[in-house]
């Protein structure tokens, strides 16, 4: 489940979420049990609706949040599609 575009991914996160050696990280705990998805989904709308009451709504870091595990979730789609082929002669 490994793999570096997760990896490169997963290090744009906030360093409090990093774990010490030996432990894991929240975010790698929900990769693992196939709650990323949902989780990241529900942080698209929360970046996208929080603001709502600013003059320009949405913040650059709240876009580059948005980004962020939108990007989460390309790597997901790629790795289902890869499971989901292998194996299969075309």
């Amino acid at each position: 489940m490994s793999s570096k575009a997760w990896n490169r991914v997963k290090q744009h996160g906030s360093g409090h979420y990093k774990a010490a050696l030996g432990q894991v990280e929240p975010i790698d705990l929900m990769r693992s049990t196939d709650i990323l998805w949902n989780f990241a989904i529900g942080n698209i709308i929360k970046y996208a609706c929080r603001n709502k009451h600013l003059p320009s709504e949405l913040t650059i870091a709240d876009m580059d949040k948005i980004i962020h595990y939108c990007n989460m979730l390309k790597i997901i789609t790629r790795e289902r599609n890869q499971d989901e082929t292998r194996g299969i002669e075309l």
